[in-house]
């Protein structure tokens, strides 16, 4: 008799469960790196970020007769929106009729590095990003203006350097860098003067998260340093699961067929977490302009990144130019310039947009980018 729903389920203890979330954390150099907020009650989590600090007068008695003045401390609003990741493991029943095999010590990493893999590759590198997440961190290190370029004849721990004075301008001090495999080798052969290893330095002291589960790409990037602590993520829901005893499963990008369950004597687990990430990047003494103050920075590969223009176009109900309107894409905020206009440097995906200013109504919308630049015209903005 081949082994019935109800007795893998019954394979599957909390524990067991809880193992492959954490484990997915661990895998996950994003959340690893990252820092954890609270679970989330609901698919949204409000987060109130400092947007305007307040401001300190002297008094001056003979002109001012002694008046002080009126200062304003002002919040805004982001979110963290959750979407759901899940993975799927075919397994033979008899596999699982087999009482002396520990199905599961074999399947625990290997889905945790699944999860690892797919949530790295939408937080660095935007690969199949939902939509409601925010944009990449690549992607936004690029738009924030915070990329350096290695120069020919300059060491990497030069560019390090500075890299991370983008970020300290920025009034935030680098915690960490992130980066391929590869970084592992390049941080070996950094030599002083007399040939020896580095050692003891700030650089050298940042903890490294080095990336081997496939979801770096160096073409985009050599290396990612910044404060860590800035970039926070939040898990809607603990890691739920459902045993699949009679289903069909495709490719979900090509549609083929992979595994008829009911047909080759098998059973799935699927497993299923909700999650979301943000960047506040909230107002700082140093740096006020939400556009270019960004708590990360990336050192750009030798051939710089292929990416597509997605430029706003506002104009009001006379279809004149809007100047001055905040133009936010998935989390990253620019303004528009006397012409109405403003461009972001974007990766293949969907991103959701906001466009406001002050005594306007805020529009909403979405923007999808396949593999050319694309224009964006939100008209009678009043």
């Amino acid at each position: 008799m081949g082994i019935r729903k109800e007795n893998a389920e019954a394979l599957l203890e909390v524990q067991v469960i809880k193992e492959i979330m954490e484990g997915a954390i661990t895998q996950s150099k994003a959340l690893s790196m990252f820092r954890r907020l609270p679970n989330m009650s609901s698919n949204k989590t409000k987060m109130r970020i400092l947007d305007v600090l307040p401001m300190a007068y002297w008094v001056d008695a003979d002109t001012d007769n002694g008046r002080k003045k009126l200062t304003s401390q002002a919040w805004k609003n982001k979110f963290i929106t959750a979407e759901e990741i899940a993975v799927i493991v075919p397994i033979k029943e008899d596999l699982l009729d087999d009482a002396d095999y520990d199905i599961w010590a074999d399947v625990k990493p290997r889905i945790a590095e699944a999860f690892g893999k797919k949530i790295d590759e939408a937080v660095f590198v935007g690969l199949d990003k939902p939509k409601n997440f925010r944009m990449d961190l690549l992607s936004s290190v690029r738009n924030a203006g915070a990329t350096v370029t290695q120069a020919e004849g300059q060491t990497l721990y030069s560019a390090i350097n500075d890299a991370m004075v983008k970020v300290e301008e920025s009034g935030y001090n680098p915690t960490g860098i992130i980066g391929g495999v590869d970084l592992k080798g390049k941080f070996r052969m950094m030599l002083d003067t007399t040939g020896q290893p580095i050692k003891g330095t700030e650089i050298g002291d940042l903890t490294k998260a080095y990336i081997d589960n496939g979801a770096w790409d160096k073409t985009k990037s050599q290396l990612i340093v910044g404060d860590m602590s800035q970039a926070v993520y939040a898990i809607r829901q603990d890691i739920t699961y459902k045993i699949l005893d009679q289903a069909v499963i495709q490719d979900p990008a090509t549609g083929e067929i992979m595994y008829n369950l009911a047909q080759e004597d098998m059973v799935a687990l699927r497993v299923v977490m909700r999650m979301g990430w943000e960047i506040p990047n909230p107002v700082n003494a140093l740096n006020p302009d939400e556009a270019v103050r960004f708590p990360f920075a990336s050192i750009d590969p030798a051939v710089k990144p292929v990416t597509y223009a997605v430029t706003f176009n506002i104009t009001d109900a006379d279809g004149a130019d809007v100047s001055g309107a905040k133009v936010t894409l998935s989390g990253q905020t620019k303004t528009t310039d006397d012409t109405g206009a403003v461009t972001f440097a974007c990766v293949p995906g969907k991103y959701t947009y906001t466009v406001k200013k002050t005594g306007a109504k805020t529009q909403t919308g979405e923007a999808a980018v396949s593999s050319q630049s694309i224009s964006v015209s939100v008209t009678n903005f009043a």
